[in-house]
Parts: structure tokens; sequence; C-alpha cells
């Protein structure tokens, strides 16, 4: 394999500079999303662990069960923010967004405006993937 020169890794800087700049917005919205969505569902659980619903019932009740899919929702959404903002997991990333966004919006998680966002960023992340595809080309 051969040595990388100094000059390979300022223009291997540079490119990922754009990338970031391109997935920006992406990276934002789809941010905002999952954070709303799991910071409404840790609110909601600790509302009824204080209120003891979910103690009384347990966490296998269907309560139990969605706000573990609420909470999980919630992480999927962030997790697939940070891949998005690999270069070569920007796709995988706009995918699995859109993915947890849709499950959320089924289960009306993060008070439907965290999935929403999430949408509206797996979207743009995807239309952002084919531009630096097309500018990888070029």
């Amino acid at each position: 394999m051969p040595k990388r020169k100094r000059g390979d890794t300022l223009i291997s800087k540079v490119k990922h500079n754009k990338i970031l700049d391109i997935t920006q917005n992406a990276y934002i919205l789809g941010l905002a999303g999952g954070v709303i969505t799991l910071a409404v569902s840790l609110y909601l659980l600790w509302q009824y662990v204080v209120s003891g619903l979910l103690v009384e019932e347990g966490l296998t009740s269907v309560l139990g069960i969605a706000m573990f899919v609420h909470i999980f929702v919630g992480v999927l959404m962030i997790l697939a923010v940070f891949l998005l903002r690999r270069e070569h997991h920007s796709f995988s990333g706009s995918v699995m967004l859109l993915c947890a966004s849709i499950i959320g919006l089924n289960f009306a998680s993060g008070l439907l405006i965290g999935p929403v966002l999430g949408i509206i960023g797996g979207i743009l992340g995807l239309s952002e993937h084919e531009k630096m595809i097309r500018q990888h080309l070029e």
C-alpha cells in the first residue's frame, strides 16, 4: 500500500468538509426530530413512573411496550443522524432515519413533530446523497 502524502490528507479533509456542508441541513432537521422524540418519550416515561401507572402494570403491559418503542425510535433516529454525516454511509443513514421516523409516526412518538422532522431530514439526506454522488463523479 503506497504511503500517503501530506497533500493527500489535505485534499481528503477538504472533501470531508464539503460533505459535511452538503449534509448539514438534513443533519440539523434529523437531530432536532430525534431529540424531540427522545425528550418527549423520556418525559412520558417519567410521568408514568411518578404516577405509578407503569409500576402497577409493569413493563410487559401495552403501555410499557409502547414506551419502549417510543424511546427506541428516538435513539434510532439520533443514531441514524450521526450515520448520515459519514461519507460512505450517508445513504444508509438517510434510509434508516426515514424508516425510524415512519415507525415513530405510526406510534405517534414525539408529539408527531419529531417524526415529521425526521422524515423531512431523511428525504433531504437522500437528495443530498445524490448531490454528493454527482460531485464525486465529476
